[in-house]
Order: structure tokens, then sequence, then C-alpha cells
């Protein structure tokens, strides 16, 4: 197949759903590009999860689908516009359709419309808040010409489920995770397991569904869940967004087969047996990344002449993701950490997190540390031979862009899906954990003997696996890998319009 040079970086319907009603302005196609720029082609509507990280990847699956000649509409709300700007600059066939954020009873006015602008705790009700975008979507959907012949949508937007069957077209769910978190979560909104005693954070839930039976703590699980309250319009919302996914034609994953073979080649009783297509990763697949997810705030050039400056695999990064900011006092714990360990470093410091001091000074005068304030050029950053160690808070998108760079990883899952995450790189034996949880703040001194037996020779066994399961990345998404393939199967199902 010729592939163009696009490229970028029924049972629960008792559950209420949040639908506040407010007015609408006309939804808008882009005004540069025909609705799905094609006739005779496929149209597929592409819907993500205003997030960060839920938006890039599904971003870099929408590119890759429309290099493979699929007509393509991205649905987003007037605030997150301006973040589809390189992706449509890179991919000019696909068009826009442009729909007012609702108002909610939830939500303060004017709180934003993406997560990156709120606080922690409007997460649950921004989430709710945004199924209400079904009603003027669907209108759009019918006002067009040529119709949506399929639906791609994240995780979170499960709402467009009903969407899709009111079209009487495919639904096809995409995880900006892993596949063990796809199963697992979705385990947790079917079975809703309770904990015997409420004050008992540690208490064991096992999923005997997913292969291996694996078990988390209570406070490990993802925290949508734990704050379920039964019956509370916000939470019931959320939990039918994930029952929804559940009633999809099949699931995408920003995975691989040889990082998740347990998951990926078996059927999972928890999404109903149907296929997961594992297509990542998708930040390798998309090799262009410049101002991947932002503007850096050092250019890369500059990053890569400081780090050619030191011997392959001695830097440790250190990046917590765009959402996490650390506590002055797990900042003091990194600060401490690496002024002990000797270790050379770049560390990416996100906005509101206070470095001690002096610190940044130091480590500026004795040539061995680098800290940026704001967006990092992260995917560069892990592919120099300087980098082999990666200090992460184990979301996703950060734990496949190093995987695919052959670097190795010290973990602190602190939420999310993020314990998850750690459990499957533990699982590959390519990272080292030296802290857990959102609050907790490590010992600075054990965290030092960490990182500096990382960059010395105890941790040459895991740097190496780490390389090697690069390679397999590499492998996966080159014609004729596994996430190729998948791929390739996926355009067929999506091309197949009766």
């Amino acid at each position: 197949m010729q592939i163009s040079s696009c490229v970028l970086c029924s049972e629960f319907s008792h559950l209420p759903i949040a639908m506040p009603s407010s007015m609408y302005a006309a939804p808008q196609a882009s005004a540069s590009n025909g609705v799905g720029n094609g006739d005779g082609m496929p149209h597929v509507l592409v819907v993500p999860y205003p997030a960060q990280g839920h938006m890039l990847p599904l971003l870099d699956l929408a590119a890759l689908l429309a290099a493979r000649g699929l007509a393509l509409t991205v649905a987003v709300t007037a605030g997150n516009v301006r973040l589809l700007a390189p992706f449509l600059a890179a991919c000019p066939s696909v068009a826009t359709v442009v729909l007012p954020f609702p108002s909610s009873p939830f939500l303060p006015a004017g709180c934003g419309e993406n997560t990156k602008d709120l606080p922690a705790d409007l997460f649950r009700p921004f989430m709710a808040s945004l199924a209400a975008i079904s009603a003027p979507l669907l209108s759009w959907c019918k006002s067009q010409p040529r119709g949506v012949t399929a639906i791609v949508s994240d995780l979170f937007t499960g709402w467009t489920l009903p969407l899709a069957e009111e079209l009487g077209v495919p639904h096809v769910a995409f995880s900006c995770a892993n596949v063990h978190y796809l199963a697992t979560t979705h385990s947790l909104w079917r079975r809703m397991p309770t904990r015997r005693h409420l004050d008992d954070a540690d208490e064991i839930v096992t999923f005997s569904e997913v292969p291996g039976s694996p078990s988390f703590p209570w406070r490990s699980l993802p925290w949508m869940f734990r704050v379920h309250v039964p019956g509370d319009e916000v939470s019931e919302t959320i939990r039918r967004n994930f029952l929804w996914n559940i009633e999809s034609s099949c699931f995408v994953a920003n995975s691989f087969a040889a990082l998740e073979e347990a998951y990926v080649e078996h059927p999972l009783p928890d999404l109903m047996a149907k296929r997961v297509f594992a297509v990542g990763a998708l930040s390798d697949a998309v090799r262009n990344c410049d101002e991947r997810g932002g503007k850096p705030a050092v250019a890369p050039a500059k990053v890569a002449a400081w780090l050619d400056g030191f011997d392959d695999g001695s830097v440790v990064y250190i990046c917590f993701g765009s959402q996490q900011a650390l506590s002055p006092a797990q900042a003091a714990c990194v600060a401490g950490a690496l002024a002990l360990s000797s270790v050379a470093f770049v560390w990416a410091v996100r906005s509101g997190t206070v470095v001690p001091e002096g610190f940044e000074a130091a480590a500026t005068a004795a040539s061995r540390g680098m800290v940026i304030r704001g967006w990092a050029p992260q995917v560069e950053i892990l592919r120099h031979r300087a980098v082999g160690w990666f200090l992460t808070h184990c979301g996703w998108n950060s734990v496949l862009e190093a995987t695919a760079a052959g670097v190795a990883m010290l973990t602190w899952p602190m939420g999310a899906d993020q314990f998850i995450n750690a459990s499957v790189l533990a699982e590959a034996g390519v990272a080292v954990p030296v802290a857990e949880g959102a609050d907790t703040v490590p010992d600075a001194g054990k965290m030092a003997s960490v990182m500096a037996a990382a960059v010395a020779k105890e941790g040459e066994s895991v740097r190496e696996r780490a390389v090697e399961l690069g390679r397999k990345a590499a492998a996966a998404v080159a014609e004729g890998g596994t996430s190729h393939n998948d791929l390739e199967e996926l355009v067929r199902v999506l091309s197949d319009v009766d």
C-alpha cells in the first residue's frame, strides 16, 4: 500500500447520564477543508479527550490513518483548536468540527476546556460534563452531505457509543494506555469491587479474569474509580462512559505485542473477548515530532549539544508529566538525591514545582545538570545516546517514549493508570522502583543510592533489557511488524463501508 507523506509528530440503561441543558452555537466545520475531503472514501469521526496525554496519541493515530487514505474529521471544542495546529499543518487533508464547550452545573464558568487548565478536583465533573457535546455533534453528523462511516474515540468519551449506534456505524474505543490497563479498568467498572474495611487502603483487589490474575492494593487503583459514589450523577456518568466502551466494535491500544504479549494474544473477558489492535508505540511510528505537545522551553539542539559532553547512558532524565507538580518536600528530595548521587541529569520542571534555592546554580556550575522550566523536548532527550535512565511518574506516553528510545526507567507512579504501567515495566524487567504515591516523600539518601547504582555497573542488565525492548518496539512499527500489521487491519475495518 502506498503511504502518503502525512506525518505528525441495553443492560445499563437505568444509569443516569449528566447531560446539562445549554444553548449551543452551530458546530463549525473547518473552512480550509471539505468534510472528509474526498468522495467515495470512508469518513471517520475522531473524538479525542481534551487532555494532553490523551490527545497526542490519538492524533498520532489519526495521522497514520490519514496517511493511509482515510478521510477524517476531528471533533474539538473551540478552546482546544490551537492544540491541533501542528497536526493539521502536517495533515492538511484532515477536517475539523469545532463545538462550543457546554455549560454545566458541575463546573464553574470559564474553568477551561482542557484538563491542563483544571485543578484536580474538577477532573471528574469535567469528564462528565463533556458528554453534553453528544447532542450537537450528532446534529452535525446528520447534517453532512456524506455521512460519518465510523467513530474512533478516546476511552474517556464513551458517550460517543450511543452516537455511533444512532448513526448505525461502528464504534472503535481508543486507549492511550496499555492493554493491561484497558482490561483492568473495565473490569473495575463492570464488577465494582468494594473493600471489606473502608479504612484499609492496602486491601488487595485481584483481577481473576485478566491474564496472570494481577493484584493491586486499593490505594493503587485508578482514583476515578476509588472515589465513585453510587447514585451520584457525576460518578454514574463516568461509570456509564466506561460501560459504553465495552459495547464498541473493537479496541485500539497504544502498545505493542512484545511488551504485552499475555494481554494482546489472549481474549479478554472484561472486554467481551473483542479484538484489541495494539498499534504502538505511536510516538515511534510518527517520528517527526517538532513541538510535539507544545513549544519547547529550550531548543532541542541546545539540549543535545549539552548532552553530547557525556558518556553513553550516563545521564538521568527526570520528568513527572504535565499534570503532576511535586510538593516542595518532594522536589527537595529529588534535588537532594541528585546532589548526593552526583549523577548527570536533565530535569524538566513543571509549573508549580519549586526547586530548592541554589540547587540549579550549583548543578550548572558543576556542569552536570540542566533544569528545564516548562515544556521539554522529551522525545529528543530520550533518544540521545547519553540518556540511559528516566525518573518518571509512569504516565503511559512517557513510558512508551522511553521504551521506544531504549531507555530504562526509575519508577515513581502517583495515580491514574500509573501503578498498572509500573507493573507492566516490572514484568518486562526494564525498570527499578524508587517510590510510589502522589503524597510520598522518599528518603533522598535511598533515592541517591538507586540513581548511582543505575548509572553504574549494577544497572547494566536493566539497561540492556531496555535497549533490547527498544529494538522490539522499532520492529513492531516497521513494515511487517506486529503494530504495523494491526494498523493495516484496523484500516481495513474502518474502510469496510456497507
